[in-house]
């Protein structure tokens, strides 16, 4: 028995990373998930900028190990910079199953995500912001009112610490910063519906991309010196729990409108990783924070109505 047995779960970007965990720990917690992302089959892996390697993954993989585990996925190929597009992917869940319990945004573009700004291309801020930040916008756009009309709901944008200060590069940071600011104004419009919005800041990962990163292959970031992602970064599914118990409190209100780092997550509902570790703190992230603050603030006062 899961915490979310007969809920429903729409999930962008899960062909791979975050987006992948996040959709199969929200399964192995009982929710029907509905994935979605532009590489339906192993046969169209995506590109990263910079040396051409590929990332390997697809929703069709994803959807497998789902259903090995005893769960239920389908995957929706989804162009998420495409409003139509999103608009199917949403509509594809409700005829399916008739509800959206949580949705997860978790668009991120499969682009270089190093270098100064005026020396990428000006394309770099509107590829991020499109696929960052305006999806979300988009998918909520079109999920919302299914959820008002059964009275509860569960938006979830993953975001970053680069929220707050300088992560990867502008564009990243700009978008990140967007995904917080709307799951503030997602919030307070929503107050009374019985649908809640947060923001997730996952931190350091162990992602496909991370881990090339961490071995010194070309991923298009690099990752600190001397990191390890086997003992400094939690598993992508401890996402998904995290999701799942965000949502399965039904009565949770009071970070209802915040960005929440995983460990908070964790450490308010007590869970650890699947391999029993805690989830990772990180000093460079909880400075950032004490020095710069948060987009949204953690304590979140809702707006009258």
């Amino acid at each position: 028995m899961g915490i979310l047995d007969g809920k429903v779960a729409v999930v962008t970007g899960a062909s791979r990373g975050i987006g992948r965990g996040a959709a199969i720990g929200l399964a192995r917690e009982g929710a029907a998930v509905v994935i979605a992302a532009r590489t339906l089959s192993p046969s169209q892996d995506v590109k990263i900028d910079g040396d051409g390697a590929s990332v390997g993954g697809s929703l069709e993989e994803v959807a497998k190990q789902i259903e090995a585990e005893g769960g239920t996925a389908i995957p929706v190929a989804c162009d998420l910079s495409d409003a139509r597009s999103v608009e199917n992917l949403v509509q594809v869940a409700l005829d399916k199953f008739g509800r959206i319990d949580v949705l997860v945004n978790n668009g991120q573009p499969q682009s270089t995500l190093a270098g100064r700004f005026w020396e990428m291309p000006a394309s770099a801020f509107d590829t991020h912001i499109a696929v960052g930040a305006r999806s979300y916008y988009l998918a909520a756009h079109a999920a919302v009112p299914a959820m008002i009309k059964q009275g509860s709901g569960c938006i979830v944008n993953i975001s970053s610490p680069g929220a707050c200060f300088d992560f990867f590069c502008a564009p990243y940071s700009i978008a990140r910063a967007a995904a917080d600011r709307m799951t503030q104004s997602f919030a307070s419009e929503l107050n009374g519906t019985g649908v809640r919005a947060y923001s997730l800041w996952p931190s350091f990962i162990r992602t496909e991309r991370v881990v090339m990163a961490a071995s010194g292959e070309d991923a298009g970031f690099q990752m600190p010196p001397g990191f390890d992602p086997a003992t400094q970064a939690n598993s992508p599914e401890m996402v998904g729990l995290a999701i799942a118990h965000l949502t399965a409190d039904t009565k949770e209100a009071e970070r209802n409108g915040t960005a929440l780092t995983l460990y908070e997550v964790s450490e308010t509902y007590g869970f650890t990783d699947y391999d029993g570790r805690p989830a990772m703190r990180h000093a460079s992230v909880e400075n950032a924070i004490g020095k710069f603050g948060r987009v949204i603030p953690h304590v979140f006062t809702k707006m009258a109505k």
